[in-house]
C-alpha cells in the first residue's frame, strides 16, 4: 500500500469586477469595496449578507479592504490537501512475472468527506480555485455618474455546496499482462541457434561457446573493486585478497556454467529439460553471487566502501529479499583466468583457479 499526500497553501487572488468598467480594454478591474452607508442600500445589504454568510476566505478578504481598492493578489484562498492511495495486491507466484495488478483510490479524502457528511460536505480533498469576481455591474446611474453593482454570492467560496467543480472519489483497477515469450526461453533459444563460424558457415555453438554465452551475464564485485584500485587507494594486501576472492568466486561460477554448456551442446532443439537445466544453473549462480557482498565488505575499509556505492548498495539489500534481486554491472567471469593487474609497488600476480 502506497500513499501519496499533498498539502498546499492557499492560492493568492485579486477581488475584481466582472467585465471592463474603466474602459481600458482589459477584463477584470480591481474592485473598490465601499464602506457601509455608501449611498447604495442594495449593495450595502448584499455586502452585509456576504460578511455574515460567506466563506471565511470571502469574509477575511472583504473586511481587509473595506473603504479601499483591493491590492493585486491581496487575498489568499484556503489551504488544500489531497490524498491518493495505490494498492498492489499479492499475485500468486506462478503468475507474478506475467500479471501485475494495481488498485488506485483517487481523492480518498473526498470519499471520506462524502461518507461521513453526506450532502453537507466539508470540502476535503478539494482543489478548487476561489472565484475572484466580487462585483457584477448591473447598470450605470446617469445622475451620480457611477456604476451600480451586485455582489457575487459565490465570491471566494470553495465550499462544495456552492461550486460546480468538484474532485470526485474514484477507484481504478489497472491490470497488466505480459504475453511475450519468457526471457529464459528467449535466452536459451539464442544460445542454441546456429552462429557463423570462422569459415563463415552456420554451425551450432560448442560447449565452451555456450558456457561463455551464459558467463557474459555474470558479474564479479571483486573485479569491479579492483578496477577502481587507484581511486580507492587499495593496499597491496587488499589487492591480493580481492584477487584471491575473485579467483574462488570465478571458479565456482565456471563450475556451474561449464557443465551446462557441455549438456546443452549435446542436445537438440530446446525443450523443457534444457530450460529446467538452464534455470536451475541460473538459480545456483545467484546464490553464489550473493555471497560476494559480505566477503568484499571485510576486505575494504569503511571509507573505501563509501567511495564505492555499488558495494554499499549490495550489502544494503536485506537477505530475505536477495532471492529475487538481480544486479548486473558488467565485470563478467571469463571462461579462463587471465593474468591479473600488477599491484601498486609490487610484482604482478597470476592467480589460477583451483
Amino acid at each position: 500500500v502506497t500513499l501519496f499526500s499533498r498539502i498546499q497553501s492557499g492560492l493568492p487572488f485579486t477581488p475584481i469586477v466582472q467585465g471592463d468598467v474603466n474602459g481600458d480594454g482589459r477584463w477584470g478591474d480591481r474592485a473598490f469595496i465601499p464602506a457601509p452607508g455608501s449611498g447604495d442600500a442594495a449593495l450595502d445589504a448584499q455586502l452585509a449578507s456576504l460578511l455574515s454568510s460567506g466563506s471565511k476566505t470571502a469574509r477575511d478578504c472583504v473586511r481587509r479592504y473595506i473603504g479601499s481598492v483591493a491590492d493585486r493578489n491581496g487575498c489568499r484562498g484556503p489551504w488544500t490537501q489531497s490524498l491518493n492511495m495505490q494498492i498492489a495486491p499479492r499475485i500468486p507466484e506462478k503468475w507474478a512475472r506475467r500479471v501485475q495488478a494495481s488498485i488506485y483510490l483517487e481523492n480518498v479524502l473526498g470519499g471520506l468527506d462524502q461518507m461521513l457528511h453526506g450532502n453537507d460536505l466539508r470540502g476535503w480533498g478539494s482543489q478548487d480555485r476561489p472565484d475572484p469576481v466580487l462585483f457584477v455591474a448591473r447598470g450605470f446611474d446617469q445622475t451620480s455618474r457611477r456604476f451600480r453593482y451586485d455582489v457575487n454570492p459565490r465570491f471566494a467560496d470553495t465550499r462544495p455546496g456552492r461550486t460546480l467543480y468538484r474532485s470526485p472519489f474514484r477507484i481504478s483497477l489497472d491490470f497488466s499482462i505480459d504475453l511475450a515469450v519468457p526471457y529464459p526461453v528467449q535466452q536459451l533459444r539464442r544460445a542454441l541457434e546456429p552462429v557463423r563460424g570462422p569459415d563463415h558457415a552456420w554451425q551450432r555453438r560448442g560447449p565452451d561457446s555456450l558456457a561463455a554465452f551464459y558467463l557474459r551475464r555474470t558479474s564479479s564485485v571483486y573485479k569491479a573493486i579492483l578496477e577502481e584500485s587507484d581511486s580507492l587507494f587499495l593496499s597491496r594486501t587488499q589487492i591480493e585478497n580481492l584477487q584471491r576472492a575473485d579467483s574462488v568466486f570465478s571458479a565456482g561460477v565456471r563450475a556451474l556454467y561449464v557443465p551446462l554448456g557441455e549438456y546443452l551442446a549435446g542436445r537438440g532443439e530446446p525443450g523443457k529439460a534444457e530450460l529446467d537445466s538452464a534455470e536451475a544453473t541460473e538459480k545456483a549462480y545467484w546464490k553464489l553471487f550473493w555471497q560476494q557482498p559480505e566477503i568484499a565488505d571485510t576486505l575494504v575499509t569503511g571509507t573505501q566502501k563509501e567511495l564505492f556505492p555499488l558495494l554499499k548498495a549490495l550489502t544494503g539489500v536485506p537477505k530475505d529479499r536477495r532471492e529475487h534481486s538481480r544486479f548486473m554491472f558488467g565485470h563478467p567471469v571469463s571462461l579462463t583466468d587471465k593474468p591479473t593487474a600488477k599491484p601498486s609497488g609490487g610484482r604482478s600476480l597470476n592467480v589460477q583457479s583451483p
